[in-house]
């Protein structure tokens, strides 16, 4: 891969429909990026062109502290390349993985960050299109950023994701099964985070590890509260994702409530003490 001015190209990592994935090196700032570049095969397919060009106009636009940021884009030998901040981080994905539960402060700044980002793209008429663990980054432990190339798209292209079922089983807002329950809004991003700050606090998601039918589950709404789960954590984390996973979207807040609601559980003083020792296995049950 022929490389920018002001970048050094390395090995590719990863490939996606529209382009492929490269570590890079920013040689003026001495920093480690991501440069994705259309993938050359696609050079002379128009639709793969403008969705990658679209792409890259919708991420630039973006700028949060919880969403990856997008430094550069132009194009390289008559391919189209986005450059983004590094996406060599660690995922919260591999967090939950590890072998010692999260601490509850922890999983609240995350979900806090996550929740912000969320907000952001509602006040722009963004939806995040599938919020799970994997494409959360913790370059720092409790400061998340959001993948966004090819995972946002605008509400307006809502009701096609109920079709494409676009979200991961084990974070499916009902909604997005069920057309009884009103059409699809931000408030699916918020079931998810929902499910997330479960997973994070309980060790298994809502419907359960690996379960089949997880989105049956979430359209049904028969999944186990958090509180039979996890009886001893306090009633604010019952409280908080209780109505983060609300099965009616109407009775469910918006990323703005969603945002307010973990600002005061991340302010709470209890949420500091200790809680009697946790073990992962415990967790897996």
């Amino acid at each position: 891969m022929k490389a920018p001015a002001g970048y050094e190209i390395g090995t590719a990592f990863a490939r996606d429909k529209t382009g492929v994935y490269y570590r890079a090196h920013q040689s003026r700032l001495n920093r480690a990026v991501t440069f994705k570049a259309m993938r050359e095969e696609l050079r002379e397919n128009a639709r793969a062109r403008a969705l990658f060009d679209e792409e890259r106009r919708l991420v630039a636009s973006m700028e949060h502290p919880n969403l990856l940021l997008t430094i550069d884009t132009g194009e390289i030998g008559g391919l189209p390349y986005v450059v983004t901040e590094s996406v060599a981080e660690p995922t919260l994905r591999e967090a939950l993985d590890g072998p010692e539960p999260l601490p509850e402060a922890r999983t609240v700044k995350i979900a806090l960050g996550i929740a912000r980002a969320l907000h952001y793209l509602a006040g722009r008429g963004l939806l995040y299109k599938n919020l799970r663990p994997q494409h959360v980054l913790l370059p720092r432990p409790a400061a998340p950023k959001l993948l966004t190339f090819r995972n946002v798209r605008s509400l307006a292209e809502a009701a096609s994701f109920r079709a494409a079922n676009v979200q991961s089983g084990a974070y499916c807002a009902p909604e997005l099964v069920r057309d009884d329950l009103g059409p699809v809004s931000a408030k699916a991003n918020v079931y998810a985070l929902g499910c997330i700050l479960y997973e994070m606090l309980a060790g298994v998601p809502p419907a359960g590890a690996g379960a089949k039918d997880a989105r049956a589950a979430h359209a049904a709404g028969v999944l186990p509260s958090l509180k039979e789960r996890r009886p001893f954590l306090r009633d604010r984390a019952h409280a908080v994702v209780g109505r983060l996973i609300q099965h009616d979207p109407v009775r469910r807040p918006d990323p703005g409530a969603a945002v307010a609601l973990l600002e005061a559980y991340d302010n709470d003083p209890l949420l500091t003490r200790p809680l009697r020792k946790r073990s992962r296995r415990s967790r897996r049950r």
